[in-house]
């Protein structure tokens, strides 16, 4: 079986800046992950609580931070490695599909690499830290995954249906 071993973990939040009035930050979170025979980076942008996932050979993190809407380079870049799914799990404009695929297949290697992944993007920003030193060094199915908001959420409509 396929195991994810979690080298890095970094959070940060965009700069933001000024629309019509003040325009919160994004949140961005990049795993750079083993997973037996190459490494590579997930990350997810979120956007207005929109997830968006990116896959990469590279660490992106700074640039991704950085912002530069002007560097059609790197945003080119970032088109070509934007991803849908990731080893059968799928992505979504929300995380309810995300959740529902992985609900589908709970035994999938790939599900604890993504709900660390989810689970860092949702923390507040007092836990990030903490959340960081759980996952670093360490196979994604070893850490002891917090719940994140989205998750719980989406576990009691399961419930409820």
């Amino acid at each position: 079986m396929k195991r994810y071993f979690i080298e890095e973990a970094k959070c940060g939040i965009t700069e933001g800046g000024v629309g019509i009035g003040p325009v919160p930050g994004n949140v961005v979170v990049s795993l750079k992950f083993q997973d037996g025979t190459r490494t590579q980076w997930l990350n997810v942008v979120e956007v207005d609580g929109i997830p968006n996932v990116y896959l990469s050979d590279e660490d992106i993190f700074d640039p991704i931070l950085a912002e530069d809407l002007d560097d059609e380079d790197f945003t080119e870049y970032m088109l070509d490695h934007y991803i849908t799914e990731f080893e059968g799990i799928v992505f979504d404009t929300d995380y309810e599909a995300t959740f529902e695929s992985i609900s589908e297949n709970p035994d999938n290697p790939a599900v604890p690499l993504i709900r660390c992944i989810i689970a860092l993007v949702r923390c507040s920003m007092d836990e990030t830290e903490e959340l960081i030193q759980m996952m670093s060094g360490k196979y994604a199915d070893e850490v002891e995954i917090p719940v994140s908001d989205v998750e719980e959420e989406y576990l009691e409509d399961y419930e409820n249906e």
